[in-house]
C-alpha cells in the first residue's frame, strides 16, 4: 500500500490532482478510520491508465466513462492506448520526413511536390480530432477507424488529402458547390472515411462537412490547401447531402 504522498511522487501527479480524483470518484483510494489515503497496486495501475488518456487529449469525464464500461480488465485500454501511441509516433516520424525535406529544398539540394510539401498535415492525423470523434460518435467507432487505417496510413492520407487538393482547385477556378466536378469529390470524400474510418451514414458525412468550418482547428487545417477551402468543403458536401440525403 502507498500513502498519497508516495502515489503522488511515484506518478508524477500532484497531491492536489489526487484529492479531486477521488472526489469525482476516477481513482477512490482506501482510507483510514483517521482519513488517510492509501493506495494499492491497482490502483496505481488504473493511475496509469487515467494519466496515458489524459496524455491522448481525453476528457476526465469520458475517461471515467471508459472505465466504466471496463471496469475489471485493465488490458482493453492499455492495448488500445499503444495503438494510439504507435500511430502518433508514426505521424511525427512523417512530420520529421516532411520538415527535412522541406530543409533540403529551402537549401536548394532537392525539389518537392505541392503532395509532398502536405504529407503528414492531414486532419484525420490530429489526436485532437480523434478525441472529439470519440466524444461524438463513440469510442466503438473508433476503434473501427483505427483498425480500418492499421498499416493503411500514408494510403488514407493521401486520399483525403488528394480531394482536398481538387477541392481548392475547383474552388480557384470558380466552380460552384453543386458542380458535377465538386459533387465526384464528395462522394470520393464520404467513400475515403467509409473506406479508412468508419460506416459513416450521409446524415453524418453532413455532420462532418458543418464541423470543418465550426471546428476551429479542422478549419485552419483545411485551408492549408487554399483560403477557403474548409467553406468550400462543407458547402459541397452539403449539396452532396441535399442531393443523396436517406429518406
Amino acid at each position: 500500500m502507498y500513502h498519497i504522498k508516495e502515489a503522488a511522487q511515484l506518478s508524477g501527479v500532484s497531491v492536489k490532482t489526487l484529492h479531486h480524483y477521488d472526489k469525482i470518484g476516477l481513482l477512490v483510494p482506501l482510507k483510514s478510520e483517521n482519513g488517510y489515503r492509501t493506495y494499492s497496486q491497482e490502483d496505481l495501475e488504473r493511475l496509469q491508465v487515467i494519466l496515458y488518456y489524459k496524455y491522448l487529449g481525453f476528457s476526465l469525464e469520458k475517461i471515467a466513462e471508459l472505465l466504466k464500461e471496463e471496469r475489471t480488465d485493465l488490458l482493453p485500454h492499455l492495448t488500445r492506448q499503444l495503438d494510439y501511441l504507435t500511430r502518433e509516433r508514426q505521424h511525427l516520424d512523417t512530420l520529421i520526413s516532411t520538415l527535412q525535406k522541406t530543409i533540403q529544398e529551402q537549401k536548394g539540394e532537392r525539389k518537392m511536390t505541392i503532395e509532398e510539401k502536405f504529407t503528414g498535415f492531414s486532419y484525420q492525423d490530429n489526436q485532437k480530432y480523434h478525441q472529439e470523434a470519440v466524444e461524438k460518435y463513440g469510442q466503438e467507432v473508433m476503434d473501427q477507424a483505427l483498425e480500418r487505417q492499421k498499416g493503411r496510413e500514408d494510403e488514407s492520407t493521401a486520399a483525403f488529402n488528394q480531394v482536398f487538393q481538387a477541392l481548392a482547385k475547383n474552388l480557384k477556378n470558380g466552380l460552384a458547390a453543386t458542380a458535377d466536378e465538386n459533387q465526384e469529390e464528395a462522394a470520393k470524400l464520404l467513400q475515403a472515411i467509409r473506406t479508412y474510418g468508419f460506416d459513416c451514414s450521409i446524415e453524418v458525412f453532413g455532420h462532418i462537412g458543418k464541423g470543418y468550418v465550426y471546428n476551429p482547428e479542422f478549419k485552419e487545417n483545411i485551408d492549408k490547401f487554399g483560403s477557403g477551402t474548409a467553406q468550400y468543403t462543407a458547402d459541397v458536401i452539403a449539396a452532396y447531402v441535399r442531393t443523396n440525403g436517406e429518406s
